[in-house]
Parts: structure tokens; C-alpha cells; sequence
């Protein structure tokens, strides 16, 4: 059973995991010091992190409590010796009754289908809390390469402006600046220092959060994100395919994703244990055989029956409680639906959005493809041909550097934020954004079984 979840996790996310080994105390997909792939982090995390690892017991436990639903009750052996309180009337008496409870043959049945049932819930849910955690170390490792991408746009920003700043320090010494421009550049480079002391303590935040879902909390953090590199070779920023639309994505929810279908099976198993308990109205009912020996020393043998007699308790309560229950379970289903329908729309939205709001910033404002490169850095060219022209002082050129660093950084918040959407929509729609098969004619209705859960009292 744990196998079969680590195929459905591998199946919907593509890294296969072995959960019947035991976690690492070292790193083995990765050595700690070179730069950290998202698939390396990933592997390690489904092998390491330990709430995973406490969750996959969950399984474990449902293939016992399947095993226990199959085990009939032991049968019972009574002995029975009595004295006769005058020893000179009577003699000894020895009894020795065996029974057996008749109940738990027709409940065996119900009983198994159920916690089967539980089991593969169990088995649906790890895997659900397997691409859940698949998500947050791909968004977690993403927010680091985006992360790190901002400190280099910054660092590049203050060395270009404290560059500019020398030479208004220059221009002041011969009388050409006052020290009212020299004290605004110094500003402009303050501002810029503490925004890469921002970005530098939440990329450090990231990492150890990141090390903490790879299961190595107390890890050092000397190591950096491997950044396949911006992704201006493409004509237009990743977005969802097109094949993938909202109405697909509703249809995906319904057919892939795993923790609806884990509240589906809890709903089932729910409705089975209602079967059990209305088949359980006679409670102790119990065939056996009776061997006897009486005064004289002559042994009789004969067949026991336990009946109980159903005036007080006829199992009511417990049926009720049992239709209660799988009501709630069937809500509760109903429920988790609804809000993994939510998610999934919300994850679209915005995974549609945020990639075209990447690509139309690209596009629009820094020129598109081919010519990316050049429109960053083409008005700090001219600016520097403009000064040296007389046409700009140094205040218009650091300016210019401002907007240029502004530029990045919101192309690369942008690009972030579309990263971050497809990830999560990913997840929303159970790890595959594979559109499904038109769905096939729905069948006659029939009646549920929750129909007769009888009313609660």
C-alpha cells in the first residue's frame, strides 16, 4: 500500500520516492555546497521531511485495521466445577460450554468493504500531502532563484550609482555640483543598500525554510538556488497550455485530485459501516456446544444457543448515529469538492494573469525578445553619451539608473509571481495539467445508500 502511494505520487509528479527506507541524517541527492537544483530538493524532501514520513504510517495503520475487519472473534471456553455443599447427597459437577458469536460472520463481510475502503483513503490522502509538499519546495526553491536575481539586479544598481556618485564628488570639488546633489545620490545609494539588506535577510529566511521542508533544519545555508537562467530565449513568458481552461480545470478536480477523491472514499466507508450496524440489530448472538458430567459420572453433550432478547437495546441509537455520520461524511465530501473547486479557479485566475501580466510588461515596456538584452541597458548607454554631451547632468543619469533597476525588478517580481501560480495550479488540479477525457454518459440514477440512514433523532 505504501508503494502503491509512492507510484501515484510519482505518477502525478514525475520524482519517484521510496518510503519503506528509512530517512537520511546526510544529504545524498545533493552535497550541501553546490548549487541546489529544484529536483534534488524535491527528491530529498519526499524521502526526508518527517511530517511526510509520520503521515505515510497512516497507511500502515489502515492495512492493520483491514486485516483486524477480517479476523472473526475467538471462541469462547467456559469451565464450570461445583461442589455440593453436603458431600454425602451428591457429588461433583463438571461443565465445559465452547461458543461462538454468529453475529460477526454476517458483519465480516461489511466490516472488510469499509476499512478497505478506509485504507485506500488513507493511501489517496499521503499522496495528496506528498504533491502538497512537492509544491511548496518548488515554489520555495523558485522564490530563492527569483530571489537571488533581485540581489543581482540591486548590487549591480549600487555599483553603477556609487560609481555616478565619485563623479559628482569630482564635479563638487571643481565647483560644478553642490552638496545638496552630492547629499540626494548618497540618498539614492542609502536607499538602495537597505533595499539589498531587505532582500538579502528573506532570501536567508528562504533557504532555511527550504532546508527545513528537505527534512536537514539545522543544515548550513551556504549555498545558492541553481538558476537555469531568465527565460529570454522564449517569445512569451510559461503560461498554462491552452487546452487547459477554467471548465477543464473544474473537470480536473472532480477526476484528479486526491484529496477529493480520499473524502469520497471516508464518505463510502461511512455508508458502509451504516450497512454494518442496521445488520447488527440481534448483538451477541452465539451457537456452541455444552459437554456436561453430572454425580453419577454420566456425560452429556449437547448445543448452546445465546440469544439475546431485544426489548431495551435494538441498535437504534447506533444506526442513527451511523446515518449521522455518513450524512456528515457525505457533506464533508461535498465540502472538500467545493473548496478544491475554489482553489483551482483561484489557481487559474491567477496563473493565467500573472504570466500575461509578465509577458505584456516584457513586451510593452522592455521591448520583447530580441532585443531584451539592449532596451535594459540602452538608456544607461545613452544617458552616459548624453552627460558626456552636456544635455543631462549626473542627478538625470541616476535617474535613469533608478528606473532601469525599478524595470528589473518588477519583471522579475512578475516572472515570479507567474512561477509561483503555475505551481500551485498544478497542485489545485492534482499534479498534472493533463486535460481529461470528455466525460462519458452518466448512468440511470440510483438510489444511495444513504437514502435509508433514517432520520436522526
Amino acid at each position: 500500500d505504501i508503494d502503491r502511494a509512492a507510484a501515484t505520487v510519482q505518477e502525478r509528479s514525475g520524482f519517484a520516492v521510496d518510503w519503506t527506507a528509512a530517512w537520511s541524517d546526510r544529504f545524498e541527492a545533493w552535497d550541501g555546497v553546490a548549487p541546489l537544483a529544484a529536483d534534488q530538493a524535491v527528491v530529498t524532501a519526499l524521502k526526508n521531511n518527517r511530517q511526510i514520513r509520520a503521515e505515510v504510517e497512516s497507511i500502515a495503520v489502515g492495512r492493520a485495521d483491514l486485516v483486524q475487519a477480517g479476523l472473526l472473534p475467538n471462541p469462547v471456553l467456559s469451565l464450570t466445577l461445583r461442589f455440593p455443599f453436603d458431600p454425602v447427597s451428591g457429588g461433583s459437577f463438571v461443565g465445559a460450554p465452547a461458543g461462538h458469536t454468529l453475529t460477526a460472520l454476517w458483519l465480516r463481510d461489511g466490516k472488510i468493504k469499509a476499512a478497505d475502503t478506509r485504507l485506500n483513503a488513507a493511501v489517496l490522502d499521503v499522496s495528496d500531502k506528498a504533491l502538497r509538499l512537492v509544491a511548496d519546495v518548488k515554489g520555495s526553491h523558485s522564490k530563492i532563484v527569483y530571489g537571488q536575481r533581485s540581489v543581482t539586479i540591486t548590487e549591480t544598481s549600487i555599483h553603477a550609482a556609487k560609481q555616478l556618485v565619485g563623479k559628482l564628488e569630482q564635479q563638487q570639488q571643481a565647483g560644478a555640483a553642490t552638496q545638496l546633489a552630492v547629499n540626494r545620490t548618497r540618498q539614492q545609494v542609502g536607499t538602495l543598500e537597505e533595499e539589498l539588506r531587505r532582500q538579502r535577510r528573506e532570501l536567508a529566511k528562504e533557504r532555511r525554510r527550504l532546508l527545513e521542508l528537505m527534512g536537514f533544519a539545522s543544515a548550513p545555508d551556504a549555498w545558492t538556488a541553481a538558476d537555469a537562467g531568465p527565460d529570454d530565449q522564449a517569445d512569451h513568458e510559461p503560461a498554462p497550455p491552452s487546452a487547459i481552461t477554467e471548465d477543464v480545470v473544474i473537470r480536473l478536480v472532480g477526476t484528479q485530485r486526491l484529496d477529493v477523491a480520499a473524502s469520497r472514499a471516508l464518505a463510502e466507508a461511512s455508508t458502509l459501516d451504516l450497512s454494518v450496524e442496521e445488520r447488527n440489530r440481534l448483538k451477541d448472538l452465539g451457537l456452541g456446544v455444552d459437554i456436561e458430567r453430572d454425580v453419577d459420572g454420566k456425560k452429556t453433550i449437547g448445543p448452546t444457543l445465546d440469544m439475546p432478547i431485544p426489548i431495551f437495546d435494538t441498535n437504534q441509537a447506533q444506526i442513527a448515529k451511523a446515518g449521522s455520520l455518513a450524512r456528515a461524511a457525505l457533506a464533508t465530501y461535498e465540502a472538500i469538492l467545493q473548496k478544491g473547486i475554489l482553489g483551482a479557479r483561484t489557481a487559474f485566475i491567477d496563473a493565467t494573469q500573472a504570466a500575461a501580466a509578465a509577458d505584456e510588461f516584457r513586451h510593452n515596456t522592455l521591448g520583447g525578445r530580441e532585443d531584451l538584452s539592449q532596451r535594459l541597458h540602452f538608456n544607461e548607454q545613452n544617458a552616459g553619451a548624453a552627460f558626456q554631451a552636456g544635455e543631462i547632468t549626473l542627478i538625470d543619469w541616476l535617474d535613469v539608473l533608478r528606473e532601469r533597476q525599478s524595470a528589473l525588478q518588477t519583471l522579475n517580481d512578475l516572472r515570479l509571481d507567474a512561477a509561483l501560480a503555475r505551481i500551485e495550479l498544478e497542485y489545485a488540479v492534482g499534479g498534472r495539467l493533463i486535460p481529461p477525457p470528455s466525460p462519458a454518459p452518466a448512468p440511470p440514477d440510483t438510489p444511495s445508500p444513504l437514502d435509508s440512514a433514517g432520520s436522526t433523532p
